[in-house]
């Protein structure tokens, strides 16, 4: 992996992306992250990378939010990203990577545009729905495990849960930790994580430290609920900028 200007100006910013979406200001924004990283390299090469840095960013996010999680839901979601990853691993060249961030594009303008077009009340609290988190969640595992992208059907159905701010990271830091896991021996039985990319995954980690640390000194002062309309704010620039690639 050479070190360049076309890779200081795609590879590093996309991993500070990562390690600021784990402080849990808002996963989508790193969903340009794997598109800058196939500038200087092949997909599965990017994806192969990521996935340790995100599994020893989960790692520091966990002990951060060790206390402030909701049981309940993560017993819900993480069986069904479960079985989202298995499919994944089995129909993972099947699917072209612009295929799977137009359906994700798609999901989040439609969810995002809803928010802010038609939901009058937007601060009462949806209750939990096993078909609609089933759902997004199988659709997280599998869209995670092929294109490190399942931030935004994670949030379609967490968002509406209005959950405190804490709680929410806390949770979604769990249930990430959790799917990243179960993505690793996938990713070694299909060769694509080995000893070359960890190490590259090991040199770049300390890009994703310093994203964890930006991101846990602005959720620590932002207001709960300027929080939730930065993440809906973000879901939406980034679906809609997955869809306006596809299109051109």
């Amino acid at each position: 992996m050479e070190i360049n200007l076309i890779f200081l100006l795609t590879v590093v910013p996309a991993i500070l992306l990562y390690g600021i979406a784990k402080s849990g200001l808002g996963g989508s924004i790193s969903l340009i992250s794997v598109p800058l990283m196939t500038l200087v390299m092949p997909l599965s090469q990017a994806l192969a990378i990521i996935l340790p840095i995100l599994i020893f960013s989960d790692l520091i996010a966990v002990y951060r939010f060790r206390k402030e999680f909701d049981l309940s839901t993560l017993k819900l979601i993480v069986p069904f990203a479960g079985i989202g990853i298995f499919i994944g691993s089995l129909t993972f060249s099947y699917f072209s990577e612009d295929f799977l961030k137009i359906i994700v594009g798609i999901m989040g303008f439609l969810f995002a545009g809803h928010y802010f077009l038609f939901k009058k009340d937007k601060d009462i609290k949806a209750k939990k729905n096993l078909i609609k988190g089933g759902i997004c969640s199988t659709i997280a595992g599998f869209t995670s495990f092929c294109v490190h992208a399942g931030g935004t059907p994670t949030s379609i159905y967490l968002l509406p849960l209005r959950m405190k701010k804490e709680v929410y990271v806390g949770t979604r830091v769990i249930f990430f930790t959790f799917v990243n896991l179960i993505k690793l021996p996938f990713y070694i039985k299909l060769s694509m994580v080995n000893l070359e990319t960890f190490k590259q995954s090991v040199m770049l980690f300390p890009l994703a430290f310093i994203g964890i640390y930006i991101g846990y000194r602005i959720l620590k002062i932002i207001d709960e609920k300027l929080f939730y309309n930065i993440i809906y704010i973000l879901i939406l620039i980034s679906s809609t900028k997955l869809i306006y690639d596809f299109l051109i």
